[in-house]
């Protein structure tokens, strides 16, 4: 593991370091870390650059899935952009600065993919936001801050993909270090990376938030990126610490840990991604990222929401993969995405629609290979 990758974790477990619990830079994300209004399509991909400050663009095949690098777009200060998520209709994209404190906003032209800042854009968020998740209706979205341990509201614009403050931030005594967030049209869920702990906030008709419920996971742990199954029944939780993977139900809204959890590796994951493959089988995708090497594990999930044996553990060494860590899958399940914030690469793996094993990387260049690329995010 690289010396940069190895202190920024250590600053994170020591809650030394204001601007990202995620090893180098940031985690993911997801799911992509959060639920959104999901593209049909898909027919552009962007990637949170955090070294350079830039939302990289790429256009998509929608046959073989391949990957044209486009464009990069200015998201304010370098060593700043973290969650990146769409908005209503995926046409627009929402990204979070950890650097400048707020959310750049833009809506996605859906002929060239190219983007352009929405009026009004950075809304303020507060110290250090790591992510935004979206409700799947698109009429909320929440900026979660690391730095003061709170929650920023917005509203959604339906038609312009404008965010407008929905109130002061929000606070929790449940909450120290959140680290990143999924949310249904009811209820947020944020993870806390010092508490252990995954918080079930309820949201009310315009909005707001209201007190939330922790839940414990097992052991020593230090959880980060979160994803909720299609349905919105489960709820799957990375561990940046103990390479663990959590299972956890919805239910009537709070969440509920179903023990044990499963080894996905034997160091810390980052984002995580489920596919429906266009045969209806469903699996689970974790970044490990600070596994020796890096590599990508593949759960089967059953019709329960537990997940089954890995389908590739561990994966086979793959030199290309350089500290993957957000993930994503496109609308047909059919590709797995990897930013690799080591090398400045996204990989694209075909997904076997039986068995949910990988196929050959091929990696694509950002806008340079120091970049950092940190989470991804598919429009229209």
């Amino acid at each position: 593991m690289p010396a940069v990758a190895a202190l920024a974790l250590w600053c994170a477990l020591a809650g030394a370091c204001g601007r990202s619990i995620y090893s180098t830079a940031g985690s993911s994300p997801t799911p992509t870390a959060t639920i959104t209004v999901s593209p049909t399509t898909g027919n552009f991909l962007y990637s949170s650059n955090f070294a350079d400050g830039k939302v990289a663009g790429f256009t998509r095949n929608l046959t073989t899935g391949a990957l044209t690098f486009s464009a990069a777009v200015a998201v304010g200060s370098v060593n700043g952009p973290i969650g990146v998520a769409n908005g209503p209709g995926a046409k627009f994209l929402y990204v979070t600065n950890s650097a400048d404190g707020n959310v750049r906003e833009f809506k996605i032209n859906s002929t060239t993919g190219a983007l352009t800042a929405i009026g009004g854009s950075p809304v303020a968020a507060g110290s250090s936001p790591q992510w935004i998740a979206v409700t799947p209706n698109a009429q909320f979205a929440y900026a979660i801050n690391l730095g003061d341990g709170t929650i920023s509201p917005y509203t959604v614009d339906a038609n312009n993909g404008a965010l407008t403050a929905n109130g002061a931030a929000f606070s929790s005594a449940l909450l120290k270090k959140p680290a990143a967030a999924v949310a249904s049209n009811s209820w947020l869920y944020v993870t806390d990376s010092t508490k252990g702990t995954i918080v079930s906030f309820p949201i009310a008709a315009s909005g707001t938030l209201s007190a939330g419920t922790a839940t414990t996971l097992s052991g020593s742990v230090m959880p980060g990126p979160v994803i909720m199954d299609p349905t919105g029944q489960f709820v799957y939780v990375s561990d940046q610490k103990l390479g663990q993977i959590y299972f956890l139900k919805v239910g009537t809204g709070v969440l509920t840990f179903q023990p044990p959890p499963l080894t996905s590796s034997l160091a810390g994951e980052g984002g995580l991604a489920i596919a429906t493959t266009s045969l209806g089988n469903e699996f689970l995708f974790v970044a490990n990222q600070l596994a020796v090497p890096p590599t990508i594990t593949v759960f089967q999930v059953n019709a329960g929401g537990t997940l089954g044996s890995p389908v590739q553990y561990p994966v086979i060494p793959d030199g290309l993969l350089n500290l993957p860590t957000g993930l994503i899958v496109d609308p047909t399940g059919s590709f797995l995405y990897v930013a690799n914030q080591g090398n400045g690469t996204i990989s694209q793996f075909p997904i076997d629609p039986t068995s949910g094993a990988l196929g050959i990387n091929v990696p694509v260049l950002t806008e340079s290979a120091s970049s950092m690329p940190l989470f991804l995010s598919l429009g229209q």
